[in-house]
């Protein structure tokens, strides 16, 4: 049976231009229904806003905290030591200032076409000696680049910690969106056994006259789904699908979900992935944290097969996630291809 003509799957009621609350407890404590109860829930809303907020998630606030802290101490180092460990073309390390253009944003808007005025550390797994691609070379596993630890002490602990937190959860959502999606709920499970998932610490400094600027343009993630605790400071802006930028509100407690174009390309557009901004304040950094759940490389994004039909066939010819990856990285950070 096909998503694309099931009118009689049973959704939730929301509005489409309203941000869902999802009280993901009972699917953590394993709860009878709780997995099809949220699979109901995540179908709404990622046919509609593509955002929603997740509460009762369980992650220790410590590690949110501690990772915040880090991200303070390492954007705060001086721009030669960062430099140091400047982004290589595995997308992992320092993004500086003024040098970025998301060459994927659909927004006019001047600003959003100049380099990015903030700076981001990026980072995935440690690979260990024992892993398939240990020294292989192989891109998109492993190849961080971390500051020396008598330079940035305890940053290296902090942001692996945010990293395999939020590892362990959002692998746990995974069987609510393979059952959202008419699937047995360990379909995608194979495909993110060895993922390749990134995270993201963002900084914004203060820009005078922030009426005028985007810090970050509208563009949506790459991501299988993103998941984003509380920033420092507002700033993020949500598109509606009625077309109006909205500033993301904030649920105490709750983490951000959205989907990203790797889930959309293989749901063959049932989802979408819903464009998103972030705009500085005139006076305060902002500083924010996002983990972006990547499959394998090697997984095969192939069309679900609950998406598809003879009258709805795949958009999309099969592709791994690490030639997918590769042509975003290609099309966005040109700059850091030739950097190791």
């Amino acid at each position: 049976m096909s998503l694309q003509n099931d009118i009689a799957r049973p959704t939730a009621t929301i509005d489409p231009n309203e941000i869902p609350i999802v009280d993901i407890g009972p699917v953590l404590a394993g709860t009878p229904d709780a997995v099809q109860n949220a699979a109901t829930a995540f179908h709404a809303a990622c046919t509609g806003m593509g955002f929603l907020f997740l509460i009762n998630h369980g992650i220790d606030e410590d590690v949110i905290a501690r990772a915040f802290d880090a991200s303070r101490r390492f954007h705060g180092l001086p721009m030669d030591e960062k430099l140091k460990v400047r982004m290589n073309r595995h997308q992992c390390g320092y993004m500086p200032p003024n040098v970025s253009v998301h060459t994927d944003t659909f927004e006019t808007h001047k600003t959003a076409q100049k380099a990015q005025v903030s700076e981001a550390y990026k980072f995935t797994f440690d690979l260990a000696p024992d892993d398939p691609d240990y020294g292989r070379n192989r891109r998109f596993r492993g190849h961080n680049k971390w500051p020396d630890e008598a330079t940035a002490p305890g940053v290296h602990d902090a942001f692996m910690a945010f990293h395999v937190t939020f590892e362990g959860f959002a692998r746990k959502l995974l069987p609510v969106l393979s059952v959202a999606l008419g699937m047995a709920p360990d379909f995608f499970d194979p495909h993110f056994e060895r993922s390749s998932s990134m995270t993201r610490i963002a900084h914004y400094p203060p820009i005078p006259d922030q009426s005028e600027e985007i810090s970050l343009p509208g563009h949506k993630d790459l991501s299988f789904l993103s998941l984003i605790p509380p920033a420092t400071h507002p700033g993020l802006e949500i598109l509606t699908p009625s077309g109006e930028w909205i500033a993301q509100p904030v649920v105490p407690g709750g983490l951000l979900f959205n989907t990203g174009n790797t889930l959309c390309r293989w749901v063959n557009d049932v989802y979408q992935a819903t464009p998103h901004r972030v705009r500085a304040a005139a006076d305060t950094d902002r500083h924010s944290n996002i983990f972006f759940l990547y499959p394998n490389v090697d997984a095969l994004m192939e069309c679900v097969p609950s998406c598809t039909d003879t009258d709805h066939p795949a958009k999309y010819p099969p592709v791994t996630f690490g030639e997918f990856h590769a042509d975003y990285a290609a099309r966005n950070f040109a700059y850091a291809e030739d950097w190791d």
